[in-house]
């Protein structure tokens, strides 16, 4: 991040209107500590969930901290690495990550594995393990069935979902990350300066299934040598 979008973020982090905001969503996190008696973080690695980890470590130091790895086909190895030990130095010190093996099996091919694997097998045996609460860090101005699944701070589920962070805007986001020293993945500096901050997301690459959150196009460009993996 150049030095001029650096201080714009901590020049906003110093606003009433952010500050407010961050009270607001400390106070989200609390209530929902309450509520739950065994909850986890939800942590893909990107922007939003990197500001959810750090604010529920605040709170709760112990706090499992998923991570679902989507494979070699749809994040390069550099960058999966690169999440976990940004989780690492955020604070987190119980990192479980969870994949299956239809990524290598089927390659580029393998569609509805989240689906299919995460949500119908791996959140119901965290279920069976006494988890109760899981934090996730959607936030209602990404797109409109995020802003529907947000309009309450809690969502039931196989697991109930509690969405701290849903009012903070992209500027918010990135206030936190940078008057916070917060670790974020090197390849959103990359995209940024083609996308713009407030546009910059980071999901998987060359993936048909999510190519409609991300930047397909872009991506043909700037991660080229990623098109083609082996296998």
């Amino acid at each position: 991040m150049d030095e001029i979008w650096r201080e714009t973020f901590l020049f906003w982090s110093e606003t009433e209107e952010y500050q407010k905001k961050v009270k607001e969503v400390k106070k989200n996190v609390q209530m929902a500590l309450n509520r739950f008696r065994k909850p986890y973080v939800s942590f893909s690695g990107g922007k939003d969930s990197t500001v959810m980890l750090h604010l529920v470590l605040e709170q709760k130091p112990d706090v499992m901290v998923f991570h679902w790895d989507y494979g070699r086909y749809f994040i390069p190895r550099e960058i999966e690495r690169e999440f976990l030990n940004n989780a690492q130095k955020i604070g987190a010190r119980n990192i479980v990550v969870k994949s299956s093996s239809l990524y290598e099996k089927k390659g580029r091919g393998a569609q509805n594995v989240l689906g299919r694997v995460m949500i119908g097998l791996v959140v119901p045996q965290l279920k069976k393990e006494g988890y109760d609460g899981c934090f996730v860090g959607l936030r209602a101005e990404e797109a409109s069935r995020r802003n529907a699944r947000t309009k309450n701070l809690f969502e039931s589920g196989i697991i109930t979902s509690t969405f701290p962070i849903r009012h903070l805007t992209w500027k918010d986001v990135w206030a936190y990350i940078v008057s916070n020293n917060l670790p974020y993945p090197s390849v959103y500096d990359k995209y940024a300066k083609v996308l713009g901050w407030d546009k910059v997301r980071l999901v998987t690459f060359f993936d048909p299934e999510f190519d409609k959150f991300g930047s397909p196009n872009i991506d043909g460009i700037l991660m080229s040598e990623f098109r083609n993996v082996k296998r």
